[in-house]
């Protein structure tokens, strides 16, 4: 009799342990997303299963900002280096990256740029003191992280040849904690170029264009991604019409929570998990 109520007691016992090492093995998929303070500049960090992504690299000036990030961050790894276009106050801590000790695994750029491609381009003059190339991005593209995770390129769908935010690289970071639309400076018409496209969708944090400025985030666009919460990098003290009154309204008006980096002391982070938000305001001088 005691034989017989040891076995299903043993089953038990065993079925509890494999739950609990399944849950310890479980990996941790949160994504993190760090946006800097770097006036009107943008740098951003993305932490995504243990790997790390740089989206610009903000100003020449602020670059040791930048490297202080990843530093605090603990970053010893880059994955991948983008470049949403080629303009100062976002390529310019590119310099200050290539010179530094960390790895970075590939440098990525969206396949139009008004000056070209070739070797005076910022990333391609930064990817080869490294001795590497840059993959140059077009709409359709998609860049997998892990099983579940990925980057997919939405834009640019044409070629500007006279306003370069307009071919700002704009992609979705797809998980399954939650997405992210990252849109670097682009303006009214990138943005009827992506509606026309059908490529938007729902997203849950929005990555605010061109500093927040009144000739982006429009109406039409932001009733196709309807983000919930929203990140603007900019200083109201470099470009005092940032952010406009109208873009914060249209923001609100479709229930997106906006911050902007000017407000926090050093950065703002966004953490994604389980579909959850949290958004903190960092100050690195306190520590």
């Amino acid at each position: 009799m005691r034989r017989l109520l040891t076995l299903p007691l043993i089953l038990i016992i065993l079925i509890s342990l494999c739950t609990v090492c399944s849950c310890e093995d479980a990996p941790d998929t949160s994504v993190t997303m760090i946006c800097l303070n770097a006036g009107k500049a943008d740098c951003i960090l993305l932490s995504i299963e243990g790997n790390y992504y740089l989206i610009d690299t903000g100003y020449k000036h602020t670059a040791d900002l930048m490297l202080e990030m990843l530093k605090r961050e603990g970053v010893d790894r880059l994955k991948g280096v983008f470049l949403t276009h080629s303009h100062k106050d976002h390529y310019g801590g590119l310099t200050a990256l290539a010179a530094s000790s960390i790895p970075i695994d590939a440098f990525y750029a969206p396949q139009y740029c008004v000056d070209g491609n070739g070797a005076k381009h910022p990333l391609v003059i930064a990817a080869a003191r490294r001795g590497q190339a840059v993959q140059f991005l077009q709409s359709g593209d998609s860049l997998d992280i892990s099983k579940t995770a990925r980057f997919d390129i939405l834009g640019p769908v044409s070629f500007d040849r006279e306003n370069e935010n307009n071919n700002s690289l704009v992609m979705r970071l797809e998980t399954p904690d939650g997405s992210i639309l990252l849109t670097g400076d682009m303006k009214f018409e990138e943005e009827r170029d992506l509606l026309k496209s059908g490529l938007l969708s729902m997203t849950d944090v929005l990555k605010v264009a061109f500093h927040g400025d009144n000739t982006s985030t429009s109406d039409s666009f932001l009733a196709a991604v309807r983000p919930r919460v929203g990140v603007i990098s900019t200083s109201s003290a470099e470009e005092k019409d940032t952010p406009s009154k109208d873009t914060l309204y249209r923001l609100a008006a479709v229930g997106c929570e906006t911050y902007v980096t000017q407000n926090a002391e050093s950065a703002i982070r966004l953490v994604l998990d389980d579909g959850k938000i949290t958004v903190s305001m960092e100050n690195w001088k306190q520590d």
